[in-house]
């Protein structure tokens, strides 16, 4: 007798790259362009969410006063 769920086919998974190089050239393009925005974005949110902290931390300037 085996779990729930082994040896199913899962309903969500993430694209393979190799699906990507398949595409005709723009719509390639414009993948590569969206990744490249995502991971953007979490850059400059990681390292505004740094520089919160260690401005919390060292009491450079308190966020909180912003906010209220």
């Amino acid at each position: 007798m085996s779990a729930p769920g082994i040896g199913k086919n899962s309903h969500l998974s993430l694209p393979d790259f190799s699906a990507v190089t398949k595409l005709p050239k723009p719509i390639k393009a414009l993948v590569y362009l969206v990744m490249l925005s995502v991971l953007t974005v979490a850059g400059i949110a990681a390292l505004m969410a740094t520089m919160v902290i260690i401005g919390q931390i060292t009491g450079a300037f308190d966020v909180f006063s912003f906010i209220g």
